[in-house]
């Protein structure tokens, strides 16, 4: 199950994604986590007494998203590869997760919350300058980084218990001095290989489907040409923020958030500062002499302070941007002038102004309408509940889709023959991500003709539908699929083809012939490869195909199949190099040991422990149909 899900594609984008999904272990609950949740109560991961609901999913996704945005910006193009990789991220830490807290519970372990105390107190970040723990450093370092108290002592008891059950278990792998030389075998040995590739789709094919091949394969492949049932429905939108929108603050309120929040319409006033660093203040002094003197400043921080000029020039600051000491001498100087040395934790300073940004302050009039904006997020929970009860109460009460759409001031959305794949006939473009979304294709497949569903939640706001028409699934005419039918049944000569060459090919390299003489009698291409190290590949097999290629006897056979190509691979020469390498090289290699058992040991104990329960992953609830 958990090697499962290491289909990732290898992109950097989705590197960062998923270290940011490795990082982060917090939702953050927007409107959507709170309205409507019942329908996103589905399973996705169940891990013995544990269940991971999709709303669980969901809420990591969105928050991680986020994150990305926040690094990337807001224009940042998820593409369909990169959000499959994110999930599968996520799924695989709640995975883990899951496994590890059954085991703990079971085996009995458990974390104190004197044990997480002392380890918060403990760790630097969360320290005041006189090394006691701040509360208020915790935080707003926490809120800072999305993180809730509560979920952030859950994840170190979290850690604490991989820790006790994984890592501590797998940590103190080492490999002898004496196995040395032996390593260093392995490393510098390459190998020859010739391999044969057949690749199914270009196998000719010297006939054609007979009547009755034809006839049958409709009867054995029924369910594959049967028209799926198709559904029309209407449905509207209504954007969170088009209800947030509604909602007009009163004065109070606005002139009450301009002056609680008046550091975000202020700009400090800046200094672009140069600066020479020195350990002795003796240094430092000669330097300020210097420069009394009338030299340049870039050149005695180069001769000096020996920094360069990117170095010395600090940029523009804010007072609050420097130590104490230092913010306030250079904030008390005019452009051009000059303090130091002073003294810091860091060395003996030497600071000048080169210019003064004064401080800036937008006008209330002017911060009006970013006002509002912010207040009317603050309020969108309020106001979307409130409308969500409303259109519910309406909708039980058999007022019409029509109804509801006039008085919200929404467009009603038509989708013509919509399958439970996300297909249509005709569908309105600006919503086709919605209209393949597991909610909206449940809610549509549940409902009976002229029934108006219950409010649905989708990413920015919410979505009532009515289902419009209903056609049902029939089987398709035999001369609608003939094309399919002939598509599938040369799929299947081809392989049939190929598997009769490969068992041929097998047959005889097995029975002591040379690869080069089958290759010349099946008339197949022969392929030979540069001697080759262990961490290097061919004909795009894999890293760990070529390893297990490394262990296989001379001369024989290895197959290996990637989608319609199959490789028919051999070893045929061992080039030992007796090039001593470096005590660096040792290590490295000794360390690279010792990483590889050591994560291999770690993935095996995790298996050992899901197998001791009942693991399910329903992909399709988590969005991964695809796996």
């Amino acid at each position: 199950m958990i090697t499962k899900l290491t289909k990732i594609k290898d992109s950097w984008i989705i590197k960062l994604l998923l270290i940011l999904t490795a990082l982060s272990f917090v939702s953050l609950f927007g409107i959507t986590g709170y309205i409507g949740s019942a329908g996103k109560n589905k399973p996705v991961i169940s891990v013995g007494s544990i269940n991971i609901s999709q709303a669980d999913i969901n809420s990591q996704f969105n928050h991680e998203m986020q994150m990305a945005k926040n690094l990337f910006g807001e224009n940042l193009d998820i593409n369909e590869s990169m959000r499959s990789a994110l999930l599968q991220g996520i799924i695989q830490k709640e995975l883990m997760n899951a496994i590890m807290q059954e085991t703990a519970d079971d085996l009995g372990v458990s974390i104190s919350d004197d044990y997480v105390r002392q380890i918060i107190f403990s760790q630097s970040e969360f320290l005041d300058a006189d090394g006691r723990f701040s509360p208020e450093k915790f935080k707003r370092l926490l809120s800072a980084s999305g993180w809730s108290e509560g979920k952030y002592i859950q994840t170190l008891k979290e850690d604490v218990i991989k820790q006790h059950l994984i890592h501590g278990l797998v940590e103190n792998f080492n490999v002898p001095k004496f196995m040395t030389p032996y390593l260093e075998k392995i490393n510098n040995q390459r190998k020859v290989f010739k391999y044969i590739t057949i690749n199914t789709d270009k196998l000719p094919i010297d006939r054609k489907i007979s009547q009755d091949e034809l006839e049958q394969y409709y009867q054995d492949f029924a369910p594959q040409f049967v028209e799926p049932e198709k559904r029309d429905a209407s449905f509207v939108v209504l954007k969170t923020d088009d209800i947030a929108a509604r909602f007009q603050p009163e004065e109070d309120e606005i002139n009450a958030y301009y002056e609680e929040n008046i550091s975000q319409f202020v700009t400090p006033e800046k200094r672009n500062v140069l600066q020479m660093v020195f350990d002795q203040e003796s240094d430092a002094e000669a330097a300020a002499a210097k420069l009394k003197a009338g030299e340049d400043f870039y050149k005695v921080a180069k001769t000096q302070a020996k920094q360069d000029k990117s170095a010395t020039e600090l940029g523009w600051v804010a007072q609050d941007q420097l130590i104490a000491d230092m913010g306030g001498k250079i904030f008390s100087l005019k452009n051009g002038e000059t303090a130091g040395p002073v003294k810091s934790e860091m060395g003996w300073h030497i600071m000048k102004v080169t210019g003064i940004k004064a401080k800036s302050e937008m006008p209330k009039a002017e911060a009006r309408k970013k006002i509002i904006d912010e207040i009317r997020k603050e309020k969108a929970y309020d106001e979307a509940y409130e409308t969500v009860s409303q259109i519910e109460d309406q909708i039980g009460a058999g007022k019409s889709l029509e109804d509801i759409a006039k008085e919200n001031k929404v467009r009603i959305y038509k989708v013509k023959a919509l399958s439970d794949d996300g297909q249509a006939g005709s569908m309105p473009e600006e919503h086709k991500k919605l209209l393949k979304s597991n909610d909206f294709l449940d809610t549509v497949f549940s409902y009976n003709i002229g029934e108006i569903s219950q409010v649905i939640e989708e990413e920015d706001g919410f979505v009532i539908v009515r289902v419009d028409a209903v056609t049902d699934a029939h089987p398709k005419e035999i001369a609608e699929v003939k094309s399919e039918i002939e598509e599938l049944w040369e799929e299947n000569e081809r392989s049939a083809i190929a598997q009769e060459i490969i068992n041929d090919v097998t047959h005889d390299l097995e029975n002591g012939d040379s690869i080069d003489e089958v290759a010349r009698r099946f008339k197949l291409s022969l392929n030979v490869t540069k001697p080759l190290k262990r961490n290097e590949t061919f004909a795009n097999l894999s890293n760990a195909q070529v390893k297990e290629l490394f262990q296989e006897q001379m001369n024989m056979p290895k197959l290996y199949s990637l989608g319609n190509v199959q490789i028919v691979a051999v070893n045929t020469q061992i080039v030992n190099d007796s090039k001593n390498i470096s005590s660096e090289e040792a290590n490295a290699m000794k360390m690279k040991v010792v990483s590889d058992l050591t994560q291999e040991a770690a993935n095996q104990l995790v298996n050992a422990y899901g197998s001791n329960y009942k693991i399910t992953v329903d992909y399709k609830n988590a969005g991964l149909s695809d796996i």
